[in-house]
């Protein structure tokens, strides 16, 4: 099919940094004269007379390919703030899908999309979606393809099906976008249009989906004249009040069941300038945020929990510093979470406990904004407090200790765009400085710590080529004795006695370390192959853990990537990709820890079925973490495989389910996983979702413990353990109108592991896989009162493992915006939790934690936008 010449006109003009686009891609706005009323019909006379734009041009399923549907818009402006109204023609009106959801929901709806570039840098853009009901959703786009769904802006929009089709009328204040102070403005504009019974998407401006780029693909609006960018201050002052009933043992002298609760802050946004925005909160609430899911960890690097605190992830654009490679990154040198995350507990015997559930945010504050010269500046400072436990020792005796110390956190990031945003450079800094003083925290907390680093990223040849490089480094500082348990933390273990390129100093009072990472390849603009090179290199001393999250360091791990895709549909298929990786892994021993390859394979139908599988092979060669700070254990090859089907999503009932299984034939040892999930939309405004998963393993080498003998003999402990882990994740969204919405979230959640097969570590080098352990057996050993005693080349004893683990967490939030931006939240959030060392037994386990004492909190919390 031969693309109109509008298209490749406008395709040669961006991808060469030509700003004269094609007429067709620009758009007139005209001053506002007469009233208009924002409730979706646009039969006011402003509305009759303004400029119309249409010719839209499908992205999916056929890219290129002329609009199914006529649309039409039409842009009006005043002082205060931009309008757009939207004729949205179908031929079959009947058939539109006009879904209720609560706000933010991207459900499968007929919807109209807005995308204003108002800095015209084409990397950043705030985007606007109304669906044919009137629900609105927002989000932040910015590096030209990242998207950031958690922003929030303070707007006006509505919906109304006519005889025709429907339209769509949005208001975007003027003080919700940043832009230059100037007489005459072009703004990037993009409007996209979904039709939600074939997911149709066309756009105004072409935006092919062979390209990742979404900001540069952006149309033009002009004739706005003499708007002045507003000094943009809103204020959202807040209050809670409720009560947390809680079970307490008998006895407890400091625990009641019953406490009143209650709080007030301010979240704050000013203007400074037209460019620069500064957010800050005081004494910030997150009482209405979902729990995070249940997980049992019997592994030896920490548990990754993402961010759902409002004020940590809007605009969090500019505080992603992440390393490593590959998709959906958890490591970086900023993790939000560290930042008000719940104190360890005391270091001291204790019968009875009262301590915080997490630590106290006596403020934040985010500086962000971008210079008209392409300058674009990002300043996070958090502090938090001091907090103390309540503990009650055996004897009686009440005491305080000390549980987090007074903490400053701060982070940087500044970086420019040149070529019209195809060549950026960054660079980057963080800082965590507790006031631990003379108190016990600074034996394991560092009382300083400084990360650095920079960015790079060049695309050329149109687009096609893209380089990236990202650098890190880090500095902490301690007492010897923090840092030599940093130095002996599974990230870093110097203790090693095999590992011939570090070793532990227990005098040295600080570390530092460096990472490099990189990737370079033809994998932006193709329509087809894609292929990269690329790598992840970390030294041993490389520490993220204060302000980041990082799970190891002294890593060097190179990679080559491949991809095949078609987008174009045939009869059959609409869009299919094959994707292979190559890849190996050793330390700075340099010690060769594995290598292998990965292929994955994507596919939709054209009756809208997707199908996914994948299949990775890891080599054997050496863990040097397995046995907790001993010597590296040779490890042996391993396969795993994962396929998935989801139904087709456009339908009121929807499935998906997926399957992984991993094995090593050598250790005898197999995962099966599988999760489910099924989504009724019940009526066009309440929707269920039920999603199930299962996980099994059989595996001979599940690190226990490591324990001295009687002779002081080093013991390492391993067993084969039989796990099962059940979840069933529920939610109900019910949807009284687009302002007001009732959702409910349960979770119960069964973990249960039975040992067996104990096992001393004989030979961690050993080429077979039987020679490296003595397994214990007969009279080795004895298990009394949940303790496991051996008699087997030296007398130790460990805790018996085995566990049952029970719980049930589920939270109800009623939201009301009783006027945009305000809102008032009624919320109820239940937990029970108990465990054993039984056996898994679904029915038993359900019925044990039913029969669990529960915790209730009931809270009511309200909010007022000011804006001024």
């Amino acid at each position: 099919m031969i693309r109109p010449a509008c298209i490749v006109m406008l395709a040669t003009a961006i991808a060469h940094g030509d700003t004269q686009v094609p007429e067709s891609v620009r758009a007139h706005a005209t001053r506002r004269t007469t009233a208009v009323t924002i409730d979706g019909n646009l039969d006011e006379a402003a509305w009759k007379t303004a400029s119309r734009q249409g010719s839209f041009v499908q992205r999916f399923p056929k890219d290129g390919a002329k609009a199914s549907q006529q649309t039409e818009f039409a842009l009006l402006y005043d002082d205060d703030a931009i309008y757009v109204g939207v004729w949205a023609h179908d031929t079959e009106p009947e058939l539109i899908r006009p879904l209720l959801t609560r706000r933010d929901i991207d459900a499968v709806s007929d919807a109209i999309v807005v995308g204003i570039d108002s800095y015209h840098d084409r990397r950043t853009a705030y985007v606007f979606q109304l669906n044919a009901a009137g629900v609105q959703r927002d989000m932040l786009v910015f590096d030209d393809a990242m998207q950031d769904d958690t922003w929030d802006a303070v707007w006006t929009g509505d919906a109304a099906l006519t005889t025709d089709g429907w339209t769509a009328e949005f208001r975007i204040p003027l003080n919700q976008l940043r832009f230059p102070d100037s007489e005459h403005h072009e703004w990037g504009f993009q409007l996209l249009r979904i039709v939600a019974r074939s997911q149709e998407q066309s756009t105004w401006s072409p935006w092919p989906r062979s390209g990742p780029q979404i900001v540069s693909r952006f149309g033009i609006v002009d004739g706005i004249e003499n708007v002045k960018p507003s000094r943009r201050l809103e204020l959202l002052p807040y209050a809670t009040a409720g009560v947390e009933q809680r079970p307490v043992d008998a006895g407890d002298p400091i625990n009641s069941r019953a406490s009143p609760l209650g709080n007030a802050g301010l979240d704050l946004k000013y203007g400074l300038g037209p460019a620069f925005t500064l957010s800050a909160t005081l004494n910030p609430d997150f009482g209405q945020v979902e729990a995070d899911p249940s997980q049992v960890n019997l592994g030896a690097t920490e548990l990754f929990f993402a961010e759902k605190r409002p004020f940590f992830i809007e605009g969090v654009d500019l505080f992603k510093l992440p390393i490593g490679n590959g998709d959906n990154l958890i490591e970086g040198a900023f993790y939000s979470r560290r930042i008000g995350a719940a104190p360890d507990a005391p270091d001291a015997n204790y019968d009875y406990i009262r301590a915080p559930s997490s630590t106290t945010i006596y403020g934040a504050a985010k500086l962000t904004g971008k210079t008209r010269g392409g300058w674009s500046v990002g300043l996070l400072d958090a502090v938090t407090g001091e907090e103390t436990a309540t503990i009650v020792d055996s004897e009686g005796m009440q005491s305080a200790p000390i549980v987090a110390p007074l903490t400053n956190y701060s982070v940087a990031r500044i970086k420019r765009d040149f070529r019209e945003g195809k060549t950026t450079i960054g660079a980057s800094a963080t800082s965590v400085n507790r006031a631990v003083g003379e108190t016990p925290l600074a034996m394991t907390l560092h009382d300083q710590a400084y990360t650095t680093g920079a960015q790079f990223n060049h695309r050329w040849d149109d687009n096609a080529w893209e380089l990236t490089l990202g650098t890190v480094g880090s500095f902490v500082h301690g007492t010897p004795e923090a840092i030599s348990e940093t130095q002996q933390s599974n990230r870093h273990l110097f203790q090693r006695p095999d590992a011939p390129h570090v070793h532990l100093d227990e005098m040295r009072t600080s570390l530092s370390g460096a990472g490099l990472t990189w990737g370079v390849g033809r994998s932006g603009e193709t329509k087809h192959w894609r292929w990269a090179h690329g790598g992840d290199l970390r030294t041993p001393g490389l520490e993220l853990n204060d302000a980041g999250f990082m799970m190891f360091a002294d890593r060097f791990e190179p990679w080559v990537w491949g991809e095949y895709r078609e987008d174009e549909p045939g009869d059959t298929v609409n869009n299919w990709r094959t994707q292979a990786v190559g890849f190996v892994s050793t330390n700075l021993e340099p010690r060769l820890l594995t290598y292998g390859a990965n292929l994955n394979i994507n596919a939709q139908l054209t009756n809208y079925w997707s199908f996914n599988a994948g299949a990775n092979l890891q080599m054997g060669g050496w863990d040097p973490v397995e046995l907790r700070g001993g010597p590296a254990l040779r490890t042996d090859t391993r396969l795993s495989g994962r396929v998935g089907v989801g139904t087709d999503y456009r339908k009121p009932v929807r499935g998906e389910l997926s399957m992984g299984v991993f094995r090593n034939w050598i250790a005898d040892s197999i995962f099966v996983d599988i999760s489910s999930g099924v989504t009724v939309q019940a009526r066009s405004n309440i929707d269920i979702t039920v999603g199930p998963t299962w996980f099994e393993r059989t595996d001979p080498l599940q690190y226990i413990d490591q324990v001295d003998d009687d002779v002081g003999q080093r013991h390492y402990i391993f067993g084969r353990i039989s796990q099962t882990t059940f979840a069933l994740t529920t939610r109900v969204n019910w949807t009284f109108s687009p302002k007001l919405s009732l959702q409910v979230y349960a979770q119960p959640f069964v973990a249960a592991g039975t040992y067996s097969e104990f096992k001393d570590v004989n030979d961690p080098h050993a080429q077979r896989f039987a020679d490296r352990f003595d397994v214990l057996e007969g009279t080795d050993y004895t298990i009394n009162d949940g303790v496991v005693y051996v008699n087997h080349n030296g007398s130790y004893a460990f805790d018996h493992p085995d566990f049952d683990v029970r719980n049930l967490r589920s939270t109800v939030v009623l939201r009301w915006e009783y006027r945009p931006g305000s809102t008032v939240f009624a919320i109820w959030s239940h937990g029970q939790s108990n465990s054993d060392a039984s056996r898994f037994d679904l029915g038993n386990d359900l019925a044990n934690l039913a029969r669990a004492s529960g915790e209730n909190i009931v809270m009511v919390k309200a909010n007022y936008w000011i804006g001024l």
